[in-house]
């Protein structure tokens, strides 16, 4: 599996604009599974998870991991292509007012934060090192130019990651979730109880 593939087609970025797909994904980020498990996960009908997951085999997404066979059947496990998908490569050419690819990165943004979500419950309590946790959650006002600066920094840190970022069997494994978004003004920022 490759550390990262750059999306550079606009057909592929078309049929990861699904959100479904992109869910898909992220499940399979946990590691290969089939239709019917994919199915079940997401509650989807198994007819259209394998739509889905043909679409995006297809498209060089997700490819077979291995088969096996059970009472007669054959499963295929599929996983993703690579360990990131990137779509900084075609950024440019994204109309940025299709609504479509607002729903997938909504759906994106949330995956990616139940994902955090996940691997923070395997982790038990007394693993935790104070140390070595990053925790920043602030809801703020800045001028549209202090954001601007302030995504820059952030492109540039996840730049320095992919820099440094070292096979996984080589050394400790880290999960980073950084979001960052414009609220609605008004609007409630505090989580009711």
């Amino acid at each position: 599996m490759e550390d990262i593939y750059y999306v550079e087609d606009l057909e592929q970025l078309k049929i990861l604009s699904d959100p479904m797909r992109v869910k898909i994904l992220w499940e399979l980020d946990h590691g290969a599974l089939t239709g019917k498990m994919l199915s079940v996960k997401l509650g989807l009908p198994a007819s259209k998870m394998r739509y889905h997951l043909t679409t995006l085999e297809q498209a060089g997404l997700v490819e077979i991991e291995r088969t096996e066979i059970k009472n007669g059947i054959v499963q295929k496990f599929y996983r993703p292509i690579a360990r990131r998908i990137s779509l900084k490569k075609i950024t440019p050419y994204i109309n940025k007012d299709e609504k479509i690819f607002e729903d997938a990165l909504l759906v994106n943004t949330l995956e990616s934060l139940e994902q955090t979500q996940f691997l923070l419950k395997k982790v038990e309590a007394n693993e935790l090192d104070r140390e070595d946790v990053i925790q920043l959650h602030e809801s703020v006002s800045l001028k549209e130019e202090d954001y601007n600066l302030l995504k820059s920094k952030v492109t540039e840190l996840a730049q320095f990651i992919q820099e440094k970022q070292l096979p996984q069997d080589s050394a400790k494994a880290y999960h980073i979730n950084i979001v960052g978004f414009p609220m609605q003004q008004g609007k409630e920022t505090r989580r009711r109880n």
